[in-house]
């Protein structure tokens, strides 16, 4: 790695990348060196069908997404198809034996509408004020946090002498 130490404070650390940066590049192996030339030149001599999609040639790609396309609208529509009459019968199945769904339901609704009235009748102003009140007590959150982390977490630094 050519990247000096992050800590240039720290003499033990610069130390030890002075000293592994001095030591000499080995070179590879020959018996390595030949393997992975010859899987390089195995790998260049697949045909594009066999290799990763991004080699494929752009005719080829654009075919195989035209017809993954078409496949997938099958299926979607075969689908559709086969679910229409199914769901209405299953409506009236599931509706019949969990009609208590319905009282529920109703009941959200109610206190959804109860909640959106209430809403409405906040001013603006408050829902702003209320807003920036909260953003500032969460930005004093986060700064009080760091105020601590660096306090109990500060690293001792050398002294000079």
């Amino acid at each position: 790695m050519n990247l000096p130490p992050e800590n240039p404070r720290d003499p033990l650390e610069a130390a030890i990348h002075r000293t592994l940066r001095a030591q000499p590049q080995r070179r590879a192996p020959r018996s390595l060196e030949s393997r992975v030339f010859a899987e390089l030149a195995r790998q260049a001599a697949l045909p594009w069908w066999r290799k990763s999609f991004a080699f494929w040639p752009a005719p080829v790609r654009a075919a195989f997404f035209v017809l993954s396309a078409i496949v997938a609208a099958a299926l979607v529509a075969g689908v559709y198809v086969v679910s229409a009459n199914a769901s209405q019968q299953l409506a009236s199945e599931v509706a019949g034996r969990l009609g208590w769904l319905g009282f529920v339901r109703q009941l959200g609704s109610i206190g959804i509408d109860t909640f959106m009235a209430v809403g409405r009748s906040i001013p603006t102003l408050w829902l702003l004020g209320g807003a920036a009140l909260f953003a500032g007590a969460y930005a004093t959150l986060i700064g009080a946090g760091a105020v601590a982390y660096r306090t109990w977490h500060q690293s001792p630094r050398p002294h000079a002498s």
